[in-house]
């Protein structure tokens, strides 16, 4: 009896753990980092910037630290926040986010990854909104080693379309929908010629550009864009799909389990 019991406890403690072990997600293809703090930087063009200032905004009910992990959330949700009629149920696209500061390396030890600075053009090098090298955020098509600054978006020059902005939100979108465009560029997508189709708020897609040919309004910057239905299908043909993972559970919660398990066990036993 006694060593029955013993068996059944060690086979519930090996499928919990094999639970555990198969709900932890795998090291991606590729990790797009945002810095918002390195100051200065200079990505592959020779362009520097220095942090991001988001006080020249207006932002009302917002503290700097908010600013930007709304920034942050906000591209997050640009790759995986909608439904497309190319993306399966269940999948995703192979990238990871996150924040971080150039020169440290992805938090989840990925050996592909590339960063995109968001802040200001210190010196005037450029008068553009933002710039990317095209498809150098790819795995298969890394024109860089890991770790280079392939893109940036420059918020002072942002700053002159912010007296658009009624609203926090809107503030958000200008900023992110900019970086989300930039991103976009290094993993292959072109402007478009005109409006597309998409499931945001505007007519135009995230990568469309006041300039020719898509000659998108400024006033779109503020809404709420999402990917072109097009543009999509190609970033799953570019950076590939992966399963949506489950949460992992944190390691006090995996040990109260398999203590609650064994003690469970335990008073069957005494039970008997």
């Amino acid at each position: 009896m006694k060593k029955t019991y013993e068996n059944k406890l060690i086979t519930l403690v090996f499928l919990t753990m094999l639970v555990v072990l198969m709900s932890v997600k795998p090291v991606k293809a590729s990790t797009i980092i945002l810095d918002f703090t390195s100051n200065p930087s200079t990505n592959i063009f020779g362009v520097s910037t220095n942090a991001f200032d988001s006080s020249p905004f207006g932002f009302t009910g917002l503290s700097h630290s908010q600013v930007i992990d709304s920034i942050f959330d906000t591209v997050v949700e640009d790759f995986f926040g909608y439904v497309y009629p190319s993306l399966p149920p269940g999948k995703e696209l192979d990238l990871d986010f996150e924040i971080g500061t150039i020169g440290s390396g992805p938090l989840n030890g990925d050996s592909d990854y590339s960063y995109f600075k968001i802040g200001e053009d210190y010196l005037n090098q450029t008068g553009a909104l933002g710039h990317a090298c095209l498809s150098c955020a790819l795995t298969d098509n890394f024109s860089y080693s890991a770790g280079a600054v392939v893109g940036s978006i420059f918020t002072d020059n942002l700053l002159g379309l912010a007296q658009l902005a009624l609203t926090d939100e809107d503030r958000i979108n200008l900023i992110a929908g900019t970086t989300s465009h930039e991103i976009g560029h290094a993993l292959s997508l072109p402007h478009p010629t005109s409006a597309e189709a998409n499931p945001g708020e505007s007519s135009f897609g995230l990568m469309g550009t006041g300039a020719s040919p898509t000659s998108m309004p400024n006033g779109e910057r503020i809404l709420d864009r999402a990917f072109s239905y097009s543009n999509f299908e190609q970033l799953i043909n570019a950076v590939g799909l992966r399963d949506i993972a489950v949460d992992v559970p944190e390691p006090g919660t995996v040990i109260l389990m398999l203590l609650s398990l064994t003690l469970l066990a335990s008073r069957k036993k005494l039970s008997k």
